[in-house]
């Protein structure tokens, strides 16, 4: 699954049911991080250009999703699987996740 910030602002959950990738595509220049940042605000934290920390909670809070217990469940597996190679920030409550820029 990835969340993608497309080119002309909004933000999307793509792939939903793929938890195997995990991954903020953005559809823009690597120059506007500061844009990217304001838009994904309570959505992810971009400490860099090439890192996101995407919330648990805006995950799971998802339209779509929100009330799918099997996706909530599959979303945990995942969690507990990329917990081993630190890419899970409990004190944000976060996974970490690639950044890839993509000019529309």
């Amino acid at each position: 699954m990835f969340l993608k910030l497309a080119s002309g602002g909004e933000l999307l959950l793509e792939d939903r049911h793929n938890f195997r990738a995990f991954k903020l595509v953005v559809e823009a220049d690597r120059d506007r991080l500061g844009e990217v940042r304001r838009a994904t605000a309570g959505k992810a934290e971009l400490p860099d250009a090439d890192t996101a920390w995407i919330f648990e909670e805006a995950l799971r809070g998802w339209p779509g999703v929100e009330d799918d217990a099997a996706w909530q469940r599959n979303l945990s597996a995942m969690i507990e699987k990329a917990r081993p190679y630190g890419w899970i920030d409990d004190k944000r409550k976060a996974i970490k996740a690639h950044v890839e820029w993509v000019v529309a």
